[in-house]
């Protein structure tokens, strides 16, 4: 085993300054810190002072790492862990990672620090080997539960779940089901490929289970919700449902009941734990009774043999077969179709709402939920979407027609002034003001986006901001860290200002650094000016420049604009392509492709972006954009001046504030700008960056406009489609100063068209 000797002789430097990096009691330099973190991972020591009780097996410490404190599988398990390790006089120490992997390897970390005598877990991140070689690699005694990681030979306890699937297809073949729907983890979770392979092979081997379908999820009930949501909408009901856990199960449950949907005559079959309880919340739901005290008594005793004869790895498994299989489990007779000859029962016709959206997460995310509208309040949704480009256009030519087909529009911020000015939109002053619940459920600063010389026109639909994406495994690693801090003399970080973001763009980028982890160090839309604009913005703020001054004129061609301009066209040299063939959906799978090191994007893909990394080994995290200058973003829906449907256009407003309905559109990936998902510790958990989000209200500015009183509103792509052109030609040569000045020309004679410079200004 290494020692702090070891360390210091590895890094070059004394043993003081070992113990000073390890406990902070003295300032050391970040490369030397570096060189000792360095030491510290490939010698695998273990920074400890009583370091000595790790070799006598002194210590009478277990760790114990879950997922979550919602899962009641994981409880009943820990209940059995405790129930052997505290016989045996050992005491517990339990962490969970919230199905984090950056939590769990702080906490492993932690545990391996303190002395433990052994660690029992649930990874969230079993599919990492190469992490866990290097954590097996420090001898200590371990032993891993349902999820084994891979090819790597462990100490490990599960149940049989393949062996469960078998069994219950089996029992619904012969009960004359045929289309069966598995609900289940990703496959990169042992315990859950198990369960698709088996569930695939029995399809496979029986053709009368051919129509059977397997759903994947992140295993929370909140994508459970999510993913059956989709299903139900899209597909007829299954015959029969099984479910690998009873959070999955919860979800489904909730999806049916958002859509009306009754699941009695389905059969949903959740894997569950042992209990005397013989009925569940709902009796249609079956339950398995897999035995998981003794899935963690066997751990446990398995542990503490490793520990005793002092072998961290054994290489033995405790596999438990799901007491189901020996007790049997009785099926519900299928449901009865309705006999032919019945006349069916004539539908009364509905009132219908008809929105012109564009097609985006949130719109997808509110088209899913549609049916509970219907539900909750007799009215009917339809939908239509267009492209963020060509929305514009549909919203003015659709609220000029003298029959209007559509009752609500969706547009963007920057547009609300000119709908209003142009007498497109209602008043909805008195209904945002007058109703004090729906007044006080909006976030303020959403809500201000709404107003036009101090009435309100629309209702916030989508809220948030830029945020900065950056994968944490990388900039972590103490080896990538030290070959920065070579080439650059400063540590490795989320950047911080617009030259440091540069900078550590180009460090990630292979072509200027060939031992690279990813190809490039960002990526940046520029296919279109709504998602090039926003980036540019941003680094003007950050340089302390501005595109229009106090008065509402142009002023592009300043020094600070030149430097922000200078510091953007760097970007070209660290993207896969050209940012003008690159759109915001291509810079989020480059990313989560694992293709680069950075992302510069909004709050809305947020929960796009983990759910892919999610699948992958790596490990992201989020940070504020450089200088603090994130562009807001907005959507707003407003009501059509020649709407005949107001009341009900105004019925749907105050339903799409509920606190449940908010809810569902934060789980079903959508930007939710009511107050209520940001207040609920739950979603909080499952999505941190909601809290940077709200942190990031206090720094977000409007995008661009230059709006002056008594003239005519310029619509806001005008301006920005001249910002877009000439910012494509002094990228492609054209000098900095020159494209400035005729940009600053070109838009003063647009404002001048629309009447901005009569009269007294």
């Amino acid at each position: 085993m290494a020692t702090i000797k070891d360390v210091a002789r590895e890094a070059g430097v004394s043993i003081a300054t070992v113990s000073c990096t390890l406990n902070g009691t003295k300032n050391v330099t970040y490369h030397t810190q570096v060189k000792v973190r360095e030491a510290i991972n490939k010698l695998g020591y273990i920074p400890n002072e009583n370091a000595r009780k790790l070799k006598l097996h002194t210590s009478r410490e277990i760790g114990v790492l879950l997922t979550s404190i919602d899962d009641i599988y994981h409880g009943e398990i820990f209940k059995g862990i405790s129930s052997v390790i505290q016989e045996n006089n050992f005491s517990l120490n339990i962490g969970f990672s919230n199905n984090y992997p950056k939590i769990e390897t702080e906490i492993l970390s932690d545990f391996i620090s303190r002395d433990f005598a052994g660690i029992i877990l649930i990874s969230c991140m079993s599919s990492d080997t190469a992490y866990f070689e290097r954590f097996l690699s420090r001898n200590i005694p371990v032993v891993f539960i349902e999820r084994r990681p891979e090819n790597l030979a462990v100490n490990f306890a599960g149940i049989s779940n393949g062996k469960t699937i078998e069994f219950l297809m089996e029992k619904l073949r012969f009960s004359n089901v045929s289309r069966v729907s598995l609900y289940c983890g990703t496959p990169n979770i042992s315990s859950e490929n198990d369960c698709a392979e088996a569930f695939t092979g029995y399809c496979n081997r029986h053709k009368s289970m051919s129509a059977s379908e397997i759903s994947y999820t992140n295993m929370s009930k909140e994508d459970a919700f999510r993913v059956a949501l989709k299903e139900f909408g899209n597909k007829p009901k299954p015959d029969a449902i099984i479910a690998t856990s009873d959070n999955i199960a919860r979800g489904i449950v909730e999806s049916a009941h958002v859509l009306g949907l009754s699941l009695a005559d389905c059969g949903l079959i959740a894997f569950s734990e042992e209990t005397w309880i013989g009925t569940g919340r709902h009796p249609w739901i079956l339950q398995s009774s897999r035995p998981a005290f003794n899935l963690g008594a066997g751990a446990a005793s398995l542990l503490l043999r490793c520990v005793t004869e002092q072998k961290p790895r054994l290489n033995e498994s405790v596999i438990l077969d799901d007491n189901i299989i020996n007790t049997g489990i009785k099926f519900p007779p299928p449901a009865q179709k309705k006999r032919p000859g019945i006349p069916a029962k004539s539908k009364k016709q509905i009132p219908e709402l008809r929105m012109l959206m564009w097609n985006s997460n949130m719109v997808s995310a509110l088209q899913t939920l549609t049916r509970k509208f219907r539900n909750d309040c007799g009215i009917s949704i339809v939908i239509e979407t267009e492209s963020q480009n060509e929305l514009p256009g549909r919203i003015v030519e659709e609220a000029s027609s003298v029959r209007p087909k559509f009752d609500i529009f969706m547009f963007d911020i920057p547009w609300l002034n000119y709908l209003v000015q142009n007498g497109y939109l209602e008043d909805l002053t008195d209904f945002v003001v007058k109703d004090r619940d729906f007044l006080a459920s909006v976030i303020k600063e959403n809500l201000d986006s709404t107003v036009y010389r101090n009435r309100y026109y629309s209702i916030p639909f989508i809220g948030g901001a830029q945020m900065l994406f950056y994968r944490s495994d990388i900039f972590e690693d103490p080896l990538i860290a030290k070959d920065y801090y070579t080439r650059y003399q400063t540590g490795l970080r989320p950047p911080r200002t617009w030259h440091e973001f540069n900078r550590v763009a180009r460090f990630f980028t292979r072509r200027y650094n060939g031992v690279s982890p990813v190809e490039y160090g960002t990526t940046c839309p520029g296919i279109i000016a709504e998602e090039l604009c926003p980036d540019i913005y941003c680094r003007v703020w950050g340089f302390q420049g501005s595109l229009f001054s106090k008065n509402n004129l142009p002023q592009f061609n300043t020094g600070n604009n030149r430097l922000a301009f200078e510091n953007f066209f760097q970007l070209q040299n660290y993207t896969s392509r050209s940012l003008f063939s690159t759109s915001i959906l291509d810079t989020i799978n480059d990313f989560c492709g694992g293709k680069t090191a950075m992302l510069l994007s909004f709050s809305e893909y947020a929960n796009r972006i983990m759910d892919a990394v999610h699948e992958n080994t790596f490990k992201f995290g989020f940070a504020f954009v450089p200088h603090r200058t994130p562009i807001s973003i907005g959507w707003n829906l407003g009501i059509n001046q020649l709407s005949v449907k107001k009341e009900a256009a105004l019925q749907f407003f105050k339903w799409l504030y509920r606190k449940d309905v908010n809810y569902y559109l934060t789980i079903l990936d959508g930007q939710s700008t009511s107050i209520y998902p940001y207040e609920n510790n739950e979603l909080l958990k499952l999505y941190p960056w909601m809290q940077v989000i709200m942190d990031n209200f206090k720094y977000t500015r409007k995008r661009i406009t230059s709006n002056r009183k008594n003239s005519l509103v310029i619509p806001w792509n005008r301006i920005e489609d001249i910002i877009h052109r000439y910012t494509r030609l002094m990228m492609d040569g054209m000098p900095i100063e020159t494209g400035l000045e005729t940009m600053n020309g070109e838009i003063t004679d647009l404002m001048a068209v629309y009447g901005h410079f009569r009269g007294n200004n």
